[in-house]
């Protein structure tokens, strides 16, 4: 159950959102993240027109598809890199008024401290992502194709620690405590890290991906709370 939970996490979030009227809360990191997806796929453009304008590929076509594809997924990992520091923020109000809205409580803390706590975790993330990106890019070098899964295995388990990072630092929850509780829910992480692996990969879903994967996974981290808080009192009442 939890491997489904965790992958529908992502997608379950617009029809809450829309459902509890949040929407709006979307609109500017929205708005943001299509800035930064002009711009990096600008940079991912140029790179690409200079890496492969002395090559030869048999004919236009292929070269032209060769081109597009490259800077579509150039454009996307520098997206994913650097989203997490530029939409910070604004993600973590969003999963906290989603936790409102599910709970009717939520811990608040200072707008400064938020923010700032924020950034630190997006710089935080945007190390994360970089080495994944190198590692992929390491083991692509010994085997062909290979680096390519465990990049994308990385991405995805880092794209979990993404969304669960919300939730959890809202309960003062450091670094290693993260990773435990990721540890500790396996199908649970590997199903959201996938939901929001093939939502980033949606043609242009990317640009609203990261505030829905962040609702998302405060929603299923909350439905899990729950059920451990019900099998508690459940074993408490056996107990009697």
């Amino acid at each position: 159950m939890g491997l489904f939970r965790g992958f529908f996490a992502p997608f379950r979030a617009l029809g809450f959102l829309r459902r509890e009227k949040l929407l709006r809360w979307v609109i500017l990191p929205v708005l943001l993240n299509a800035c930064l997806a002009v711009g990096t796929t600008f940079a991912a453009a140029e790179y690409w027109k200079r890496e492969l304008a002395d090559r030869t590929f048999g004919s236009t076509a292929l070269s032209s598809l060769l081109f597009i594809v490259t800077t579509a997924l150039g454009s996307i990992v520098i997206f994913v890199i650097l989203q997490p520091l530029l939409g910070a923020v604004f993600n973590d109000m969003i999963a906290e008024r989603v936790e409102h809205r599910i709970t009717g409580v939520v811990t608040r803390v200072p707008f400064l401290s938020s923010s700032l706590r924020a950034v630190g975790h997006g710089v935080l993330k945007l190390v994360l992502y970089v080495l994944a990106l190198l590692v992929g890019l390491a083991a692509s070098l010994v085997t062909a194709g290979i680096g390519g899964v465990i990049g994308v295995a990385l991405g995805a388990l880092f794209l979990a620690y993404d969304g669960f990072d919300y939730p959890l630092s809202r309960r003062g929850a450091g670094f290693g405590a993260k990773w435990r509780y990721l540890a500790l829910h396996p199908m649970q992480t590997i199903g959201y890290g996938l939901g929001a692996t093939v939502l980033y990969l949606v043609p242009l879903a990317f640009v609203v991906a990261p505030p829905f994967a962040a609702a998302g996974a405060t929603m299923i981290f909350l439905e899990t709370e729950n059920r451990k808080n019900k099998k508690g009192r459940l074993d408490e009442t056996r107990a009697l």
